[in-house]
């Protein structure tokens, strides 16, 4: 900008309100929420309101499973001492693999006579734990296995949930696979491996209604030889299961001693080596219930229909015919892939009973996946494109982890391929997908270097739409808070090239500002961006991309647009008011300016004062007295800004009115302006 276009911002910025010629084309403006459909199948994305968090509950701990941790669980090294933390801190961190903490922190819970248990989603960080989530006398299972989930825990948030539930006479287990800080290990405890014979004896007579004796002849001695004290109590349930099945006659017993026998890898393999036995459905079914692990038994059979008939389309071009209604039977596929389904209650207090799928050996879906994208290389962009379509049902966060465990762990000559394949996919939905997979890759110590180097490729040039949104996505992470610098230079050219980027860049913005050290780098940037005029930048269109965008942002920033907060990039300090001033004046300002921005900032404004008026207290209050204090700090100004948006828009005068009114009262409830 030249020296003399800042000396009349200058002059504009002492009367906010002020009308300015706009320099905003109509044409290229886009109003900041994207159009029903552009250049794909980009819905309405508001990027602007706080992003919808998953079900903080996964589902409720059935009463079966409730008696079997009361009748049958085996002791095992260390649960005394579990129990003794549990009680005295009410949160308790277990740790130690193959030691059967699942059915451990069950009955670590009803020893602590919980009203009732449930286990909660890995989707949701421990730190969006609120205190209304925690009901009085209920007992929590937190299974955070993924190492990014585990990163995220601060000792803070660890004591404010132990506060919460002493409050609430509450108990929280949390299940984690990774070392903790010396901060929290008064929170933790480690257990040993039970008995793994008696484990089996346990199985047999909880699952299977055996008594006693009975239990001791279906587990004969071939059975037992099997189990050694090394032996996870989930590699005594599989031994029990096979016991079980000779019993019955389900199965042969050589070939069960054989299962019982093999390691996991060589378990997956034999599977995949009887491909004469296999059909497509048991195929589709494997890889859906490896990704979705855990999830409703009716759920992951729809997901695995719609991959069965994907494999048809890819072989044959049309769609998988009818199948017969007893063709397809629970028990038997569940059988055939060696999984089960676990009952439990809906989280949403219906009482309607539901079922989970698992496989019965534990990390038998991840090698299994694992095996699939190794062994058919046709399969892999099947599975891809199918993983796309879930990401669009909610299922992003399993596909992505799938994705990116194969990526990393099993040999490809061009692991980034299939993420850039997702990114430049005409799908908003595969570009997300391609987004937290690339967030995953920087967050993993092996692959981070690939992170920058393909963000610029997809940054660069004028086309490219949908590799531009999915980086501008990437910049929206903990990736873009953590170097703003970069995020901000790559995020101008992204907005210089399309204006229907406008969401995506925004999102990435107002994700930037969550972070407080980048709050005055940010709102200089948007500065720069909205300050833009055409006879200053080597194209006009250009130029007015980046303005228009900017502007998006800066309403969502000021917290002049539905769904924003202004107190949100604020992080507090003990004093009433905004740190950047200056910058704030300045985007409120420009704003006001703009002929296609001030009439719906200004609407949006009154809005704000009226929630403000029917709740002074409120945070919207709060914000609603600072940002006007930034912009008009003496009342007598803000009368006269107030006096000259009645004149500019004659059919708000009462509103108008009733918003300075409300204004004045907040000033004197801060002590921002004298009683009279």
């Amino acid at each position: 900008m030249t020296a003399t276009s800042e000396t009349g911002e200058t002059a504009r910025s002492q009367n906010p309100g002020s009308p300015g010629g706009s320099t905003s084309n109509t044409a290229e403006h886009n109003s900041g929420v994207q159009s029903e459909n552009f250049n794909g199948d980009y819905n309405i994305f508001n990027w602007y309101a706080e992003s919808k968090q998953p079900p903080l509950k996964d589902r409720q701990v059935s009463e079966t499973e409730i008696a079997r941790a009361r009748d049958h669980f085996v002791p095992c090294p260390g649960f005394e001492e579990a129990q003794a933390t549990l009680e005295r801190s009410r949160v308790l961190f277990l740790r130690n693999t193959g030691t059967g903490r699942s059915l451990a922190s069950v009955r670590l819970l009803t020893k602590c006579a919980v009203a009732s248990i449930s286990c909660l989603s890995e989707r949701r960080s421990f730190d969006s734990l609120a205190d209304s989530d925690l009901e009085p006398g209920g007992g929590y299972i937190w299974q955070g296995l993924d190492r990014e989930w585990h990163e995220q825990i601060t000792p803070a948030s660890v004591d404010r949930v132990a506060t919460w539930a002493l409050k609430q006479h509450s108990f929280v287990v949390v299940i984690v696979d990774h070392r903790v800080e010396v901060d929290l290990r008064k929170y933790t405890e480690r257990l040993g491996k039970p008995d793994p014979v008696q484990v089996a004896l346990s199985v047999l007579r909880s699952q299977h209604g055996l008594a006693a004796d009975t239990a001791e002849k279906v587990l004969d001695a071939e059975f037992r030889e099997q189990l050694t004290s090394t032996s996870a109590p989930n590699d005594a349930e599989f031994v029990a299961i096979r016991a079980w099945e000779v019993h019955r006659g389900d199965r042969d017993k050589e070939q069960a001693i054989a299962d019982a026998s093999s390691d996991l890898r060589t378990s997956v393999a034999r599977w995949f080596l009887e491909v004469d036995k296999r059909s497509p459905i048991e195929y589709a079914m494997l890889v859906a219930i490896a990704v979705f692990e855990g999830r409703e038994y009716d759920d992951v059979v729809q997901l695995a229909e719609d991959l069965e008939n994907m494999i048809y389309k890819r072989d044959s071009g049309k769609d998988v015919e009818s199948r017969k209604i007893f063709e397809f039977s629970k028990t038997v596929i569940l059988f055939r892939l060696n999984a089960a389904v676990t009952p439990h209650q809906d989280t949403d207090g219906s009482g309607f009973p539901r079922e989970a799928v698992h496989f019965r050996r534990s990390d038998w879906a991840r090698e299994a996946f694992r095996r699939a994208w190794s062994e058919y290389d046709l399969f892999r962009p099947v599975l891809v494109d199918w993983m796309a379509k879930q990401a669009k049902l909610g299922f992003q966060w399993y596909c992505a982890k799938a994705l990116h465990d194969v990526l990393v762990n099993v040999p490809h000559s061009e692991p980034l391929a299939h993420i850039g394949a997702l990114a430049a996919k005409q799908s908003r939905h595969a570009n997300e997908l391609a987004a937290e997979l690339v967030g995953r890759l920087a967050r993993d110590d092996r692959t981070k270097h690939v992170v920058e180097p393909t963000l610029l490729e997809w940054c660069d040039g004028d086309r490219d739409f949908h590799r531009k949104w999915t980086a501008a996505s990437v910049y929206a992470t903990e990736y873009g808070r953590r170097q703003p610098d970069t995020a901000l230079r790559e995020l101008e050219k992204i907005a210089r090239t399309n204006a229907n980027l406008n969401s995506a860049v925004n999102a990435a913005i107002i994700s930037l500002l969550d972070e407080p050290a980048n709050r005055t780098k940010v709102l200089q940037t948007l500065v720069q961006w909205t300050g833009v005029r055409a006879i200053d930048t080597d194209s006009m269109e250009q130029g007015a991309n980046l303005r228009a965008i900017g502007l998006d942002c800066a309403q969502a920033v000021l917290g002049l647009m539905h769904g924003t907060s202004y107190l949100r990039s604020i992080r507090a300090g003990g004093s009433f008011g905004d740190p950047d001033t200056r910058l704030v004046a300045k985007l409120f300002g420009r704003l006001f300016q703009d002929q296609n921005k001030r009439a719906e900032s200004l609407h949006a404004l009154l809005e704000l004062s009226a929630r403000s008026a029917a709740d002074p207290t409120s945070d919207e209050a709060v914000g609603f007295a600072q940002l006007l204090f930034a912009v008009v700090p003496e009342l007598e100004r803000a009368r006269a800004l107030f006096q000259h948006w009645k004149k500019v828009f004659p059919g708000n005068t009462q509103r108008i009115n009733r918003a300075f009114v409300t204004l004045k009262n907040l000033y004197r409830r801060f002590g921002l302006a004298p009683e009279q």
